[in-house]
């Protein structure tokens, strides 16, 4: 079970000292152009994120070993593969190393390339019914593959005592085994985030201001001016005659 940063205190840290440990920090992309907010976010996410990891380490220890989701080199070539996914990824893999770290393959080179080349079938738009179909059991069973790949590299190459640090999607499906404790980094800009790209999918509505001509007829019939719901529920012949009342009503007014 995974434990939050926030929720370790000092005595508590001390069982944690040994035996295996994963310090795991959720990958968060940007576009290559990202919006004034989107950067301000995942720059603040980033920071944020660094000083978490500082803090673990100051409480449990060093970082010894580094992974990143979507690489499947090691050493130098590795760090460039982490960039190129996302400079902040890179920077923190980077910083770790130089503190004496060592970066690792992560994922198996051809399950990678046989992910993704499902996952571009699957972003082009499929019209047969049995093609998706195949497509996506092809897809679902590399992604197990993906991810079995994944956890074996970790659990093989971590050794006893061993701190990592674990760069990846926050929606990912690995399982660890019981001999290694998951510490869950979530800084408080994810949730910023996450909220930012929520309002990309589902902008708030625009609210039209009521007309010049229903304000008017709401003063004179004492009604409240009708909506866009209240006319879609209306119908045809029940807002002829409506309309009718209102002139009515107008005449004996003036």
């Amino acid at each position: 079970m995974a434990e939050e940063l926030g929720r370790i205190t000092r005595p508590e840290a001390e069982q944690f000292k040994q035996g295996r440990r994963l310090f795991l920090v959720p990958l968060v992309f940007t576009p290559p152009s990202p919006p004034e907010e989107l950067k301000n976010i995942t720059d603040r996410y980033w920071a944020e994120a660094r000083k978490q990891v500082a803090g673990l380490e100051g409480r449990i220890g060093r970082v010894k070993k580094v992974y990143v989701e979507m690489v499947n080199t090691a050493g130098e070539e590795g760090i460039k593969s982490a960039d190129s996914l996302n400079l902040e990824t890179g920077s923190l893999a980077r910083y770790e190393v130089d503190r004496g770290a060592e970066f690792m393959a992560l994922e198996d080179g051809e399950t990678l390339a046989e992910f993704m080349d499902w996952s571009r079938c699957l972003s082009v738009g499929l019209y047969s019914n049995k093609v998706l179909e195949t497509v996506l059991k092809a897809y679902h069973e590399t992604q197990a593959k993906r991810n079995q790949a994944m956890v074996k590299t970790i659990v093989d190459s971590l050794g006893e005592d061993e701190i990592g640090l674990l760069i990846i999607s926050e929606n990912h499906a690995l399982q660890f085994p019981a001999d290694i404790e998951v510490f869950y980094v979530a800084p408080p800009a994810l949730d910023e985030f996450k909220r930012w790209l929520r309002q990309q999918q589902y902008p708030a509505p625009d609210i039209e201001p009521a007309t010049g001509d229903e304000e008017e007829t709401a003063r004179d019939t004492g009604q409240q001016p009708e909506t866009d719901a209240d006319k879609k529920q209306v119908p045809a012949d029940k807002k002829v005659k409506t309309s009718a009342a209102r002139k009515s009503t107008r005449k004996k007014t003036g």
